[in-house]
């Protein structure tokens, strides 16, 4: 156990396991690394791309420990190796990364999708063991993986003023970590199946939804379509301007393709 963890979290950081801290670890590089990118692309200077970076690989345990667990200070300011990789890949970034993404556009992306789905999976079982070992019950505990999963990539979303991606239609990414947290509980909890076993299950298949929403473009739905707007509107009932923006979309194109 590392000398600087503070002892209230001791019987946390021990349930999480070895290989998995270090799993956090790697998944905490990849994840700055994609957070410094997007960054990166928006022109933003070091410190940007670092404060990017941190949110992205930190924003989901940070919410974590201050929100549910509670137990001493959040493991970010506790643990320095996270900043360090944070702060590493910052620097890879502002150096590199403009080199590589023109040198290796394919890879790049494929190595980033690889690292979403291993990290997803890797914070949500993570998140999860750490709740369970702080006694919070199976459903809890779950949220608590799915926040730990997603919550790095909504702040970083507002901190760049965009609306997250996981509250709009798209690839599978909180619907696969709470498929990974299912299947955790399910595995360990009741079925009794040995954690660390449990935990490669849930973040292969974790890793393994992402892969294939991605591969095959199986993405989330719109709450409301445009049969539901129409609906509305016969009954007299205000569509959401969002959903009105889409509707009259198909006309505009129309109409502005139309011979003047």
């Amino acid at each position: 156990m590392p000398p600087f963890l503070h002892p209230a979290r001791d019987d946390l950081w021990s349930a999480a396991g070895v290989a998995f801290r270090y799993f956090d670890l790697c998944a905490t590089f990849l994840w700055a690394s994609t957070g410094g990118l997007l960054a990166a692309r928006r022109g933003y200077d070091l410190t940007g791309i670092f404060a990017v970076a941190l949110v992205s690989s930190c924003g989901g345990g940070l919410l974590r420990d201050s929100l549910f667990l509670q137990a001493g200070p959040p493991a970010l300011v506790r643990v320095p190796s996270y900043v360090l990789l944070t702060l590493l890949a910052a620097l890879l970034t502002w150096l590199l990364g403009d080199r590589l993404l023109g040198a290796f556009p394919r890879a790049v992306a494929r190595a980033s999708e690889l690292a979403d789905g291993l990290g997803l999976g890797a914070f949500a079982v993570v998140g999860m063991r750490l709740a369970l070992a702080a006694s919070i019950g199976v459903a809890g505990s779950m949220l608590v993986g799915v926040v730990n999963s997603v919550g790095g990539g909504v702040l970083r979303s507002m901190l760049l003023r965009r609306t997250p991606e996981v509250f709009k239609p798209g690839k599978f990414t909180a619907l696969a970590a709470f498929v990974g947290t299912l299947a955790y509980g399910a595995l360990v909890v009741a079925a009794g199946v040995d954690e660390r076993a449990a935990s490669a299950v849930a973040i292969t298949l974790v890793a393994t939804l992402h892969w294939v929403s991605v591969r095959y473009g199986l993405t989330t739905h719109r709450a409301w379509t445009r049969r539901a707007t129409r609906l509305r509107q016969r009954a007299g009932q205000p569509a959401p301007a969002a959903t009105r923006r889409l509707a009259a979309a198909p006309r505009s194109a129309k109409k502005s393709c139309e011979p003047g």
